[in-house]
């Protein structure tokens, strides 16, 4: 029933591309919501479909944090902690996967270009929803990917949501066709786990947390790091829930 399928996953591949598009919308403006009202500490903020070099991720987060005249810190470098962040150390994420990633293989692979936000606030993280124009064609997957890369290059904290069924362009799945991956984890969508949810942390060593989800599983919180070695946990099932809610009627049906 409806109410049954509420609070979990949909396999959105049973409607046209453009109904995610207007789902995606919604969860967009859900999470930045949810962001700016408590989630972030003091000094940072989110933001949706700001401008930071190349095509527009979703959802930033930056930290407008400005140095004073006694102050002289090197803006390139991220704050040594905040308020109210979940320590890395004492509370690893509860993911599948977590997989230390080597930087010589992105630095290699990044088109380089210099990521800052257009009021030179100093970009922290991005969130991402997988578009299926994003995996539709290696045309499109190839850009995505060097985004990714340079990003993680600049040292900016990364949450990939990618509810989109794989094709032929990676059959693995997104985080191994972005090596997300080693010898010791190498998560790999199923058949009953098509999809991924991924958190990188982009620092001086680069690491990342993949959960494989199914249709009617719940969606797990994935960490979003806003330095080196601290999160907070970002509301996937609570703002996918409230994206659901203004979703048409007709698409509810044939999605339960």
């Amino acid at each position: 029933s409806e109410n049954d399928n509420l609070f979990m996953v949909h396999d959105w591949s049973k409607l046209f591309d453009g109904a995610f598009h207007d789902f995606h919308t919604s969860w967009i403006g859900a999470i930045r919501t949810s962001l700016n009202n408590g989630l972030l500490p003091p000094g940072y903020y989110a933001a949706a479909e700001q401008v930071v070099g190349g095509p527009s991720p979703d959802v930033v987060t930056l930290d407008a944090w400005q140095p004073d005249d006694n102050e002289h810190r090197d803006r390139d470098r991220f704050p040594d902690s905040f308020a109210g962040g979940v320590a890395l150390a004492d509370s690893p994420p509860a993911v599948q996967y977590r997989i230390q990633l080597e930087r010589d293989t992105f630095v290699a692979k990044a088109n380089h270009i210099a990521i800052r936000h257009l009021a030179n606030d100093r970009l922290v993280a991005v969130i991402e929803i997988v578009s299926a124009g994003n995996k539709s064609a290696p045309r499109t997957l190839r850009p995505f990917s060097e985004r990714v890369y340079s990003l993680m290059v600049e040292r900016v904290h990364l949450v990939l949501i990618d509810l989109i069924r794989s094709g032929n362009c990676c059959p693995e799945g997104l985080p191994t066709y972005l090596s997300f991956s080693n010898f010791n984890a190498t998560p790999n969508i199923t058949e009953d786990k098509p999809f991924t949810l991924t958190a990188v942390r982009s620092g001086e060593t680069y690491e990342a947390f993949v959960e494989t989800i199914g249709v009617g599983d719940t969606l797990t919180d994935m960490p979003l790091f806003l330095n080196d070695s601290q999160y907070i946990p970002l509301p996937l099932e609570q703002t996918y829930e409230s994206a659901w809610q203004g979703v048409p009627l007709p698409w509810k049906q044939k999605l339960s």
